[in-house]
């Protein structure tokens, strides 16, 4: 028989494996750099590096995407200081050198100065994008979620995106103007970036393509995540549940004197936390970002009260209805907070992180008492792991990369998930009391 310290050394080791995998790149990541290495100010940083003085007024890059991935790289940038520009224009084997430190992970075709003052260079990027989905073609080099990178700007003033043959642009980036034809996506900036994708020029499931496209390649990246910001915090939240299961088995309480009055007390409650909102709202008291999920909070818990109140539901309750009814509670609550935060929000809406990490979790509570008071601790303990994860997959899009800083979220997360566990004992326990009478499972 394996010893008991040996079990729990495995299962921290576990525990940590996935955090630790997402943290390792965090300390190796590369500095970040422009998307157009050998435009602009990179190029005038790998010119001085080799001794070479000069000032790029303008730059503009077109990148030609074939339909195998790969893609040719035309870079032109106008250069200042006669020196400087004559230095690369004679030199045949330092402006090679240049050109070739400048663009990292392509392979240099040619470097040539002209008689005005323009430096162009021609790169091939093997591995620029890859085909996917009903021929689609996409590439993550527009964002930092996909691949070992830290994009810092577009790096050059203008980059135009030529679609393969026989293809037009699916899914552009925010910002980008596209040709009449699909052709060209051209970019003055890069500030949020994203998967781009190609899809054949006369398909009509355009839309469907690049969402499959773009699923496919994010999935593992949503996959890293989930192990990073989900395994820890549901492992603290099952096991604090499963510490609330064996208090109500120490204590031996009866429920059923309180199973009636659940309902009042659950209305009374979330008319109270509604009522502080409100007052939060109105600037009586200073609650900040959580007035509004006090608000989606307060308000499912109103509603699920007046229905615990009627004694038909009591009568019908079952496992699978109170899971039905957790779920309607969670999207009751999320709902209100979202209607709600334009008007507690200063600058603009943006769905509260917080709100998502608490409302989800916090409802999966009814059904795991429930398991509870029906006498099926197992239950309850896999009803709290599971409704965790499903209840916490919604937050990920909108949670930091789980590299470099965002590796500090995950405690923030844990303690997110030990803080429901821990106040939101009087759902769990009003769950115990619905279950205590003998009921079909």
């Amino acid at each position: 028989m394996v010893p008991r310290r040996l079990r729990h050394l495995a299962l921290l080791c576990l525990v940590c494996a996935p955090l630790l995998a997402a943290a390792m790149p965090a300390g190796a990541a590369p500095p970040p750099r422009p998307l157009c290495d050998a435009c602009g100010e990179s190029f005038e940083s790998t010119a001085e590096s080799h001794g070479v003085s000069v000032t790029v007024t303008h730059s503009n890059a077109t990148v030609a995407v074939t339909d195998n991935g790969s893609a040719t790289w035309v870079v032109h940038n106008r250069l200042s200081n006669s020196d400087g520009v004559a230095r690369l224009r004679a030199n045949e084997s330092l402006r090679t050198a240049i050109a070739d430190r400048a663009m990292w992970d392509t392979e240099l075709l040619s470097a040539n100065v002209s008689g005005d003052g323009v430096i162009t260079l021609r790169y091939r990027e093997t591995d620029f994008a890859e085909g996917s989905v009903g021929g689609a073609v996409r590439t993550g080099e527009f964002t930092e979620a996909y691949g070992y990178r830290n994009l810092d700007g577009l790096g050059a003033d203008r980059l135009v995106v030529i679609a393969p043959d026989g293809m037009r642009v699916g899914r552009a980036i925010d910002g980008a103007t596209v040709s009449d034809d699909g052709q060209r996506m051209t970019m003055t900036e890069l500030n949020d970036g994203r998967v781009v994708t190609f899809v054949p020029r006369d398909t009509a499931f355009g839309p469907v393509l690049s969402l499959l496209a773009v699923g496919t390649l994010l999935g593992p990246v949503m996959a890293v995540k989930a192990l990073a910001y989900i395994t820890l915090p549901a492992a603290v939240f099952t096991l604090l549940i499963g510490a609330a299961a064996g208090g109500v088995s120490w204590l031996d309480w009866d429920f059923k004197r309180v199973r009636d009055s659940a309902g009042v007390a659950f209305a009374g409650f979330g008319a109270l936390a509604t009522a502080l909102s409100l007052l939060g709202a109105t600037g009586v008291l200073r609650l900040g970002g959580i007035a509004a999920p006090l608000f989606g909070g307060g308000t499912a818990l109103f509603v699920c009260g007046i229905a615990l109140s009627q004694r038909r539901v009591r009568e019908r309750a079952s496992y699978r209805a109170v899971v039905g009814g957790a779920v309607v509670g969670a999207g009751i609550a999320l709902g209100a907070t979202m209607a709600v935060a334009p008007m507690v929000v200063a600058d603009g809406f943006t769905p509260p992180v917080s709100a998502l990490l608490v409302l989800g979790p916090a409802f999966v509570l009814l059904p795991a008492g429930y398991a509870v008071g029906h006498g099926n601790r197992r239950l309850a303990m896999k009803t709290a792991a599971i409704g965790f994860v499903l209840s916490m997959l919604p937050v990920l899009p909108v949670l930091p990369t789980p590299f470099g800083l965002g590796v500090l979220f995950i405690p923030v997360v844990t303690a997110s998930a030990a803080a429901v566990a821990i106040v939101g004992l009087p759902i769990f326990l009003a769950g115990v009391s619905l279950g205590s009478p003998p009921s079909d499972l």
